[in-house]
C-alpha cells in the first residue's frame, strides 16, 4: 500500500483534534469492507471519485486503524487533489 508523506505522519503522530480528509483508492474487493471501516471510526465517505478513489474524512486519530484495512492500494490527502 502506498501512503503519502503526510498520510504517514498522521499515522504515526496524529494531532489531537484535526479532521483528515482522505482519497481512498480500494481494490474492488474492498469498497464495502472501506465502508464499513471508516463509518465504525466516526468518519464518513464524502464522495467518489472519478478512476475509484473515495475522498473519507475521519480523525487524524482513526488514520492508523484506516490503515491496517487490507486490499486498500494507496491513501493520500486530497490536497494531491488540488482542492
Amino acid at each position: 500500500m502506498y501512503l503519502s508523506h503526510p498520510v504517514r505522519r498522521m499515522r504515526d503522530d496524529p494531532l489531537d483534534d484535526e479532521v483528515a480528509a482522505l482519497r481512498v483508492e480500494p481494490d474492488d474487493d474492498a469498497r464495502a469492507a472501506l465502508e464499513s471501516r471508516v463509518e465504525s471510526l466516526g468518519g464518513s465517505l464524502e464522495r467518489e471519485l472519478q478512476f475509484g478513489g473515495i475522498v473519507v474524512s475521519l480523525a487524524e486519530s482513526a488514520v492508523s486503524d484506516l490503515c491496517e484495512l487490507d486490499g486498500i492500494e494507496r491513501i493520500e490527502t486530497v490536497d494531491t487533489l488540488g482542492y
